[in-house]
């Protein structure tokens, strides 16, 4: 392939962003809302079941102080025909050349191809613009996790960053749970919330990587009907609702009377749950490779845009944080007063670096 096209390529999804966004800033909307997370005040003009499931799923912090607004349209091409024109409709179009000039020109962008979906922010002006072909056709996982993306750019914008994993915490000291799906951290998450420990998430939180803190992005926790089970919950207690597309129940544990959703916790380690069926938990010393293994790929994979500081960020942390492996037994209590304990005992104060 020739250098021209690749070129024109990269010019044309910067004016496509550019035309977007500015297009996105006298749209009418069909609803507005507004959001306040830990350090960040999203408004958001969307249809009204979308801004339904950000209520649902998205923790309220009020007093938190604000370091950006950030200003996101969500619209379709059957309420907005005047949209520019999608470039992706063009029989030569190639993804690759787009994005990187995307970059080049300071934009975060992603494009959906099976549902025909741009996503562009201006981290300069903290607006963001989402072009749908069907606004009914959202993939499923956004109930769980709305505006996922556009937090992870806007994130990044004041120097912090959304990092997938679990956490749990005692007295302010916290842990991340980091490993790759079916590992534990859910379940593990959960059997601590139920005992009285504090957590800021068991999937998704926003960590500050400076001040090694970390802030509840989501109210919801999941977890599938034999996990309730196994924690001695009732799969079918209103609470729990119904199941999502990965056959797993979402709710809010504050529901639940127990544990305690924390403003943030001091992150003092890396745990690494296993479900080893064992007669009871064990925590021993594993290495800053086995941490950066378990946190690096989804982080990743699930979070597009800026994957070098993401990649430094994450190996920054598992400089910082000594890991733990943690190998699980079957009791839900017994899971978290094992945890309870490595907290009240703080090794890391003790860790070689």
């Amino acid at each position: 392939m020739s250098a021209a096209p690749i070129v024109s390529e990269a010019g044309e999804g910067q004016r496509f962003a550019a035309s977007l966004l500015a297009y996105a800033r006298t749209a009418p909307a069909a609803d507005t809302a507004s959001f306040r997370l830990p350090r960040l005040e999203f408004t958001v003009a969307a249809d009204p079941a979308y801004l339904a499931l950000c209520r649902r799923a998205l923790v309220d912090a009020p007093a938190s102080p604000i370091a950006a607004r950030i200003a996101l349209a969500y619209l379709d091409y059957g309420s907005h025909p005047d949209l520019p024109p999608p470039i992706w409709q063009r029989p030569d179009f190639i993804l690759g050349p787009a994005i990187s000039g995307l970059e080049t020109a300071g934009y975060n962008g992603w494009y959906d191809a099976d549902r025909c979906t741009w996503q562009f922010f201006d981290p300069t002006t903290g607006r963001g613009v989402q072009a749908m072909a069907d606004p009914a056709d959202l993939p499923p996982w956004e109930a769980s996790f709305p505006l996922r993306i556009f937090l992870h750019w806007a994130y990044q914008t004041i120097g912090m960053r959304l990092i997938h994993a679990g956490t749990l915490g005692h007295d302010g000291d916290g842990v991340l749970l980091a490993g790759s799906g079916g590992a534990g951290k859910s379940g593990t998450t959960l059997s601590g919330i139920l005992h009285g420990l504090a957590s800021v998430g068991d999937d998704y939180v926003a960590l500050d990587p400076e001040a090694m803190r970390a802030y509840p992005v989501l109210k919801l926790v999941k977890q599938d009907a034999g996990g309730l089970a196994r924690l001695g919950l009732d799969a079918g207690r209103p609470e729990f609702g119904g199941t999502n597309w990965q056959g797993k129940h979402e709710f809010d544990f504050d529901a639940l009377g127990l544990g305690q959703r924390a403003e943030h916790l001091h992150l003092k380690a890396i745990i690494l749950p296993r479900l080893a069926r064992a007669a009871r938990s064990t925590i021993s010393r594993a290495t800053a490779h086995a941490a950066m293994i378990a946190l690096a790929p989804s982080n990743l994979q699930q979070l597009p845009g800026a994957w070098k500081t993401g990649l430094q960020t994450t190996a920054a942390l598992v400089r910082r944080l000594p890991a733990y492996n943690l190998e699980l037994g079957t009791d839900p209590a017994e899971i978290a007063a094992t945890i309870g304990q490595f907290l009240k005992d703080k090794p890391w104060q003790s860790s070689p670096s």
